[in-house]
């Protein structure tokens, strides 16, 4: 009995022993880890909340994700094959990379890749990204989390947090309140280097809005590239900023204008008023009149009423000048002068002509800072219509603002600039007959006392101007302003011994664009206007023959008479 015992207490004892030194061998070929993996790197979000540990663990196993995960597609990342036991940080240089992208399901996936440790960059971001992924460090094949197994599809979750802001940029009209349409816009996000242009031709709407969502993270500016009609450029930047706190839009998938949440729009600040353009303005006499006539010489006074724009407030002004552009037909003669909201105004350059000049351009440089604070410019100076003019043609006188806000060079003229003219007027004096007569002596006037001078000027009879008949009988006159007038005839003509008498009334003409040309453009003259003579009345002189022969009738009829009588009374 005991023998037996201790034969099989031998034979436990010896099997003991080859089971102890086969299990370690059984056990690692249980647990062999295979000599390749895969692995699969997902990026995923969901919109306010980043993955976090309790949401997401990285144990190498696939997850449920939430409902409202998004997937983010071209973010890059590169891995490199590093020692079994590397930490971070880990040292790449001289490491081959592998580098895959994410696709529209969000995922970046490395096949077939030798056993071992391999480190993790994410080396682009998808849009929206705060920032990149941490580096990490992973197994592949990893071992299973229930210790008895290798995993050979290895899914790791990298966290990311996806902020999409958006902003309202609202154009405003001079009154700082009303919406401006039509005004055109580019975005900008603020790089290292250049920066990127993000979008371009934004055009605001009815109320002056521009919206722009799906903005990522940073630093941004709006720049104005054209402005709407009538009003100024202005490129000043406009800057705002998407934070982490500027996530617009709604829990979900959905990044549409319609899913954004309107109190986290960015508005504050991002808002431009534009200035009216200013315009200019010309008058001739007073303002407001668009036409005035002159005699030769008379001078004639030219207003100009300019806006100043608000441009200045933002000290971006550059240039303001005025040029007022007149022809050979009108003489400057000077009188400038310049007022600013109705007081004198002096800081300015005024070149280009002198007094007596023959046409020109007069140039008005304005010093921009004494502008400041002003709303509008009056300015008069005078001409007057010469010698060179053609009698009822009209002359303008352009006024041309040229002005820059610091962005564009903008130029404003009179659209209907203001006219000027003269007139003529020419005569015939003839007989009855319409045949001319020299020498006849006249006077023009237009009212008591006012008589036309050799010089152009209205005064006194004693010292009028004569004009002459010539051997046609015709004389003109030339430079007088539209109007009535009258011609007082101081000598009758004497032609081949014929006396002609004065006439009995003054004769009053008219001058205006077709007294003297009938056509202007053309100059097809006007037919001079006749006036008659008629000679006068010759009595025969006392003790000539004429007088003898009338008192010898006179006598006889007397005689014949008294005979006639005597016979009657008998």
């Amino acid at each position: 009995m005991t023998k037996r015992i201790r034969t099989i207490t031998g034979f436990l004892m010896g099997l003991f022993m080859v089971l102890s030194i086969m299990a370690p061998s059984m056990a690692m070929a249980a647990t062999a880890r295979p000599e390749t993996g895969n692995l699969h790197i997902h990026k995923v979000q969901t919109n306010y909340d980043p993955f976090n540990d309790e949401l997401i663990d990285n144990d190498g196993l696939t997850k449920d994700l939430p409902a409202d995960s998004a997937f983010l597609e071209d973010a890059q990342f590169t891995i490199y094959k590093v020692a079994d036991d590397a930490e971070l940080p880990v040292d790449i240089s001289g490491l081959t990379p592998i580098v895959e992208k994410t696709d529209n399901n969000g995922l970046a996936f490395f096949g077939n890749l030798a056993k071992g440790r391999y480190y993790v960059v994410e080396t682009e971001r998808p849009k929206g990204v705060v920032a990149y992924s941490p580096p990490f460090l992973v197994d592949v094949p990893m071992m299973h989390p229930d210790g008895d197994s290798w995993n050979s599809n290895v899914h790791v979750y990298p966290k990311n947090q996806l902020i999409l802001g958006a902003v309202e940029l609202t154009k405003l009209k001079e009154d700082g309140e009303t919406g401006l349409a039509g005004a055109t816009f580019s975005l900008y996000r603020v790089q290292e280097g250049d920066d990127e242009e993000i979008a371009t031709g934004l055009i605001t709407d009815g109320n002056g809005n521009i919206f722009v969502g799906n903005l990522v993270v940073g630093n941004y500016y709006f720049i104005e590239t054209a402005a709407p009609a009538n009003y100024g450029l202005d490129q000043t930047p406009i800057h705002f900023e998407v934070t982490k706190d500027d996530h617009a839009y709604g829990l979900g998938n959905d990044s549409a204008d319609e899913n954004v949440i309107d109190e986290k729009i960015i508005r504050e600040g991002v808002e431009l008023v534009n200035d009216d353009l200013p315009e200019i303005d010309k008058s001739v006499t007073e303002q407001g009149q668009e036409e005035d006539t002159g005699d030769f010489f008379e001078n004639l006074t030219w207003i100009i009423r300019s806006d100043i724009p608000n441009f200045i407030d933002t000290e971006n002004l550059v240039s303001y000048i005025i040029r007022d552009t007149f022809g050979p037909e009108l003489t400057y003669a000077g009188n400038l002068v310049v007022e600013a909201d109705g007081a004198a105004f002096t800081d300015f350059t005024a070149s280009g002509v002198t007094v007596g000049q023959e046409g020109g351009t007069l140039e008005l440089d304005f010093d921009i800072n004494a502008l400041d604070g002003f709303d509008e410019l009056v300015i008069s100076f005078d001409t007057f219509i010469n010698e060179n003019a053609v009698m009822g043609r009209d002359y303008e006188n352009n006024v041309t603002l040229t002005y820059n806000n610091g962005f564009e060079e903008y130029t404003d003229t009179e659209e209907n600039p203001p006219v000027v003219h003269t007139g003529g007027k020419a005569f015939e004096k003839v007989n009855k007959e319409g045949e001319g007569l020299p020498g006849a002596e006249f006077l023009i006037y237009k009212g008591e006392g006012m008589y036309l001078q050799p010089d152009y000027n209205w005064g006194a009879k004693a010292t009028a101007w004569t004009f002459v008949s010539d051997t046609n009988g015709y004389f003109e006159i030339k430079g007088l302003a539209y109007g009535q007038y009258f011609l007082e005839e101081i000598k009758a003509p004497e032609v081949d011994g014929i006396q002609y008498r004065l006439l009995d009334d003054d004769y009053e003409f008219t001058v205006n664009a077709n007294s003297y040309y009938s056509n202007v453009s053309d100059l097809v003259a006007a037919a001079p206007a006749e006036i008659e003579n008629s000679p006068e009345i010759t009595l025969p002189q006392t003790g000539g023959m004429g007088t003898l022969v009338f008192s010898l009738i006179g006598l006889g009829l007397m005689g014949t008479s008294v005979k006639l009588y005597k016979k009657s009374e008998k």
